[in-house]
């Protein structure tokens, strides 16, 4: 979904990080190297993702309670970014497993695919452009 100029950089972000997700999970359909897959898993995360997860806690979490967001969604991003930085956690132990990289993946794909279609549509819909704009700038502020 495209949305209004207010939240392209986190739309833009999302769509790269599915993209890479796609590139993953191929990968992982495949059977490919374990070790390479996770070495690449854990730079996506270190290098990219925790950039992006750390922005959306430190700016985007404080802009929609200010905004009085809808508890269940927001309840829902929280319990998400929680899961995610549990699963990275464990993708730097050494025990080379399809199954937990896939669940990764796929956590993270699905997350960024909830804030796409679910959440920014509902922030386009509630919350003024004005106040949308002033959070793009901030967050390409961070996504420097």
């Amino acid at each position: 979904m495209e949305h209004s100029r207010a939240l392209q950089v986190l739309s833009w972000q999302h769509k790269e990080d599915r993209l890479k997700c796609r590139e993953f999970l191929r990968d992982i359909q495949q059977q490919r190297d374990k070790t390479s897959i996770r070495q690449r898993i854990v730079q996506f995360w270190k290098n990219e993702l925790q950039k992006h997860v750390d922005a959306e806690e430190a700016i985007l979490f404080p802009f929609l309670l200010k905004h009085q967001f809808p508890y269940n969604f927001m309840n829902i991003l929280k319990r998400e970014h929680e899961t995610i930085r549990l699963l990275a956690e464990r993708l730097n132990r050494n025990d080379e497993d399809y199954y937990l990289y896939s669940a990764f993946i796929k956590l993270v794909d699905q997350h960024s695919y909830f804030e796409d279609e679910f959440i920014f549509k509902k922030m386009e819909e509630e919350i003024p452009q004005h106040d949308l704009s002033q959070l793009n700038v901030s967050l390409a502020a961070v996504s420097k």
